[in-house]
């Protein structure tokens, strides 16, 4: 594949109608993340002597997400989802009658375990900005555990003082509102009003999510498993570390669903410790471990 490739007409006239409607009813998070998808699927169709993959079949689009996509399970979810989207609305606009993806078996969900980003990382990364909205997309991720997504598109208009409160606009444009950090409560009427990380260069008027975890990435030293998504682990795993209500912790991080909140768990190792180390010392133990020792040592 070339260094910079790029589509075809036949594939940029139907990645922009796809966005389109997409964005006509999702938040611009969801179409910019699988718009990147559709984009790098179109590019292997592309590579593979395939110019337009209104022609492909399913096996071609099990072979991309089985070989060309990466290993990760949410990342391939990702891939799936953009390519059931975007078939159904090819079919549903009348430019294909098949639509290969119907038959594309699920995707298994992955409990995986926490990945919270050390402190001394993160004080690290403090270390390394260089300017206040640096500061801002650490601290949003490590002390209000906000996505990436809900980084880039925060504005002060979220910021509620009279309640210290903050308004996310998460996953499916839909809006919570949690309580505000005192650090932030402190900081964030500080900033200019408007949108904490404009951009000019986007439609939107703020930096893409992408954008963001690039920058969170670099701040962090670009050390493996050390992202975005990491600082927002870190928040999860020392929230419940205080409080033990899971739901209230679902709530704060805008899940669906509380099996997803539950990865969470296994990582209170502090609570762990305490169960462990709070079981009763059995009679006769200790006496059969000092004679243990002995032997050991003899």
């Amino acid at each position: 594949m070339p260094a910079n490739p790029t589509l075809n007409r036949k594939h940029t006239k139907l990645l922009a109608g796809y966005t389109t409607s997409l964005a006509a009813y999702n938040a611009a998070s969801t179409v910019e993340i699988r718009e990147y998808y559709l984009r790098r699927f179109m590019l292997w169709a592309q590579a593979e002597g395939h110019a337009n993959v209104l022609k492909l079949g399913l096996q071609d689009l099990m072979t991309w997400l089985a070989k060309h996509i990466g290993p990760s399970i949410s990342t391939k979810r990702s891939g799936r989802a953009a390519l059931t989207t975007f078939y159904r609305w090819a079919t549903d606009v009348e430019h294909t009658k098949a639509n290969p993806s119907s038959k594309l078996p699920p995707i298994r969900s992955s409990r995986g375990v926490p990945n919270p980003c050390p402190n001394d990382v993160i004080a690290q990364g403090l270390s390394r900005c260089t300017r206040p909205k640096d500061v801002l997309m650490i601290l949003f991720g490590e002390l209000q555990g906000m996505r990436a997504g809900e980084i880039a598109q925060s504005h002060s208009d979220d910021v509620l003082l009279a309640t210290r409160q903050l308004r996310i606009l998460g996953k499916g444009n839909k809006e919570r509102i949690v309580p505000l950090h005192p650090l932030l409560l402190e900081i964030l009427p500080t900033f200019p009003v408007g949108y904490f990380f404009p951009s000019a260069l986007n439609a939107t008027g703020h930096m893409l999510n992408r954008s963001i975890g690039r920058r969170i990435r670099h701040l962090l030293g670009y050390q493996k498993g050390r992202h975005a998504h990491s600082l927002r682990h870190k928040f999860a795993v020392d929230a419940l570390e205080l409080n033990h209500d899971i739901l209230a912790l679902r709530d704060l991080l805008g899940h669906a669903n509380v099996a997803t909140t539950q990865i969470y768990t296994k990582a209170s190792t502090t609570r762990l410790e305490a169960m462990v180390t709070a079981l009763p010392e059995p009679p006769g133990r200790r006496a059969r471990i000092t004679q243990l020792r002995y032997e050991l040592t003899d």
